[in-house]
């Protein structure tokens, strides 16, 4: 406890002398115990009736072969494969059915190491015993024998692989191999019986399927030839038409075949009546191929070669030539008869062919009709075939799948999806007790327990505590609290004496809650940049520490805190115990200095602060991007950074601050105390705090060096 400034303070301490001495002196009763106790240990585990543990392997996969295997059956083999089907074939291995059927096969059931009867009674049974339980039921014999090879039995799949591995372990080498290859075994005999059956209950299935499934394709196929009959449904043709459908084709190119003829003879025609009209002989095929007129023409060529001879010996008035010549007229006559004849022979064929494509439409509009119906019926005929067809590849489906079931029922062949890839083999040493490394792990044990007891005892008995007299340093002479002389004033090392750095550690209780409330101010806000500024102040009575004593406050809750000192009298750095003569903010400002050469570590706290430097600083450099460049990059490193500023910089520092403190020394209802608030509100952006510092009386301690007043 405190007294005064020369009280003492009491505390105790940890002797590690005391506790090493306890140790050393316990030491030969310890080891002596621990021998003791592990070779009665050892010699008690040779009593211990020795377990033996054997494990038999089993790998999960397609028992199906490439040549067996179905091709839908792809996604069934995925599903054994995955890890919940790993699992699943973990839990049947491990079930009951299986154990009852490797119990019998085994004769296990007789065997004391199986149904052994329990000696002891268990918890539940002395509670009913003395009737504070409900008794239970007994278990049978069978249960018993289960319950145990449950007990010994250890099935579990191992790590991403396929492969199971089934463990059992017994008093008996021989008999946890002969139970672990007996489970393996039991369980593949147990796959392909389930196989077995699931394929027997398959076919059965099918047979009753397939013969409802081939009296519905028979009534499906003798209602598509019923309604084909009826409706006149006939196809034929080299694609499958119906009869109406090649009738209408037929029609068609009947008509088409027509209306060229009837163009055809009404062309020629037309020429052959225009060649008449101008009196020349038509150029046309039916005239130039007429027997009659070319040997009418024959005759032409000789008269006109006999009328041609004769001109040259006779007058044109002579009776041989007007003979020959009316002959020839004669011939002419019959050319154009003959003409004639085959014009109206054109006529004839065209109006022939005219009335034909009358018939022939008449023909195609009756085909039409009758074409229309009968798709109409064909959409019913496929909708029977389609029918027809669904139940015959259903047929055809299930014939090819029970002919396939057929075959593996007949042949036996029904792979299991698993195989044991490694045997269980007799084991040649016991799995428990492990005599050795279990001795050794109990001594030690053991002897770590005795060691902490012996510890707490020495601990509760006060024997390894000592007694610690603490006595403070003396003080000097109470100085004004958190102020400093001016350096024009007082010499510099008198400005402020070391004893002044701790007066913010020692605040009276109401100066500490003031000091609390601006703390907790600054933290709420998240204020990182906090400008500190001098009022007008008593010259006489010094400048106030408020920024070392708000930097260490800070420091103390944790948060990483910096204090740029920008005030010209150094006190905070003689307060915070930074030698003069050291570069600071000034040099790091104009480029000489670098961060780890300005920054300095405060003597009673965790903050760190930068003195002003060496060199000079302008209040107009303020404004500039290198104050801010600096500041940014602080930003990165701590929470707070406190900028104690005399009046000039401040007011230039102010819109770049989250939080401002006007420090006064007198009432905050002085007028140069409102001045400066009103000043540094006008400039700030953000809350204006008012610190009044006011100082210690005559004679006091350091408890009471400082009081703060939040306004």
């Amino acid at each position: 406890m405190a007294d005064g400034r020369l009280g003492q303070i009491d505390d105790v301490e940890l002797d590690m002398r005391a506790l090493l001495g306890a140790l050393l002196r316990a030491l030969p009763y310890l080891l002596l115990f621990g021998l003791l106790f592990a070779g009665a240990l050892y010699v008690g585990l040779n009593f211990v009736t020795p377990r033996y543990s054997a494990a038999a392997k089993i790998l999960i996969e397609s028992g199906e072969s490439e040549i067996t295997r179905a091709g839908a059956g792809t996604e069934e083999v995925r599903a054994l494969l995955d890890s919940e089907g790993i699992a699943s074939q973990v839990e049947l291995i491990g079930s009951r059915d299986l154990a009852n059927t490797v119990v019998d096969s085994l004769g296990l059931a007789s065997l004391r190491e199986f149904n052994k009867p329990r000696l002891l009674p268990t918890f539940d049974q002395m509670l009913v015993n003395i009737g504070l339980g409900r008794p239970a039921p007994q278990p049978t014999p069978e249960d018993r024998v289960l319950q145990r090879f449950a007990d010994k039995l250890d099935v579990f799949s191992i790590d991403k692989t396929r492969v199971i591995t089934v463990g059992f372990s017994s008093t008996d080498p021989q008999l946890a191999a002969k139970v672990a290859n007996a489970v393996a075994e039991e369980y593949l005999a147990l796959e392909r019986e389930a196989r077995r059956s699931t394929n027997a209950d398959a076919t059965r299935w099918l047979e009753s399927q397939i013969a409802d499934l081939r009296t519905k394709v028979t009534d499906a196929e003798a209602k598509v030839e019923a309604f084909r009959t009826e409706r006149g449904l006939f196809s034929g043709g080299q694609n499958n038409t119906s009869l109406a459908q090649q009738k209408l084709n037929d029609l068609n190119a009947e008509l088409a075949r027509l209306v060229a003829a009837r163009s055809s003879a009404e062309a020629k025609a037309e020429t052959v009546r225009k060649s008449l009209a101008s009196g020349a002989t038509p150029d046309v095929p039916d005239v130039r191929d007429s027997q009659l007129i070319q040997r009418l023409r024959e005759q032409q060529v000789a008269l006109r070669a006999q009328i041609a001879q004769l001109s040259a010996t006779l007058l044109p008035a002579h009776p041989r030539l007007k003979e020959l010549n009316a002959q020839l007229a004669d011939l002419d006559t019959q050319v154009r008869r003959e003409v004639t004849r085959i014009l109206q022979s054109l006529e004839g064929e065209a109006a022939t062919a005219r009335a034909r494509e009358v018939d022939i439409g008449q023909d195609i509009a009756r085909a039409k009709a009758a074409t229309g119906q009968t798709n109409d019926a064909e959409v019913q005929l496929r909708a029977l075939e389609r029918e027809a067809t669904a139940q015959r590849d259903l047929l055809e489906t299930y014939l090819r799948r029970y002919r396939e079931a057929s075959s593996r029922q007949e042949g036996n062949y029904l792979p299991a999806d698993a195989r044991i890839i490694s045997r269980a083999s007799v084991p040649l040493e016991p799995t428990f007790p492990k005599k050795l490394p279990l001795t050794i792990a109990s001594t030690v044990a053991l002897l770590l327990l005795a060691i902490a007891v012996i510890l707490i005892r020495e601990l509760t008995s006060g024997r390894a505590l000592r007694r610690v007299v603490l006595t403070p340093p003396l003080v000097p002479d109470p100085v004004p609290p958190l102020r400093s002389e001016p350096l024009e004033t007082a010499p510099t090392e008198a400005a402020l004496p070391l004893a002044a750095a701790s007066q913010a550690r020692g605040l009276t209780a109401e100066a500490q809650d003031s000091l609390n409330a601006i703390v907790d101010r600054i933290v709420d806000a998240k204020a990182r940049r906090v400008l500190i500024a001098m009022a007008e102040l008593d010259q006489t009575a010094g400048r106030p520490l408020a920024a070392v004593s708000l930097a260490r406050a800070l420091s103390r809750r944790g948060n990483r805190v910096l204090l740029v000192e920008l005030q010209g009298d150094g006190a905070d750095s003689r307060a915070m115990a930074v030698e003069e003569q050291r570069p600071g903010f000034t040099d790091l400002f104009a480029g000489t200095a670098s961060f780890d050469q300005v920054i300095f570590r405060d003597r009673r706290s965790r903050a760190h602060m930068i003195p002003r430097g060496l060199l000079e600083f302008d209040a107009g450099a303020a404004e500039g991007e290198r104050l801010v460049s600096i500041l940014d990059a602080l930003d990165q490193t701590y929470d707070q950074i406190l900028l104690d500023a005399d009046w000039e910089l401040a007011l230039q520092l102010a819109p770049k601050a989250g939080a401002v403190i006007v420090v006064a020394d007198g009432a905050d209802s002085e007028p140069r105390t409102v001045r400066t608030h009103e000043a540094m509100k006008a400039r700030a952006s953000t809350e204006v705090m008012l610190l009044i510092a006011e100082a210690a009386p005559k004679g006091g301690s350091e408890d009471a060096a400082a009081a703060a007043e939040l306004a």
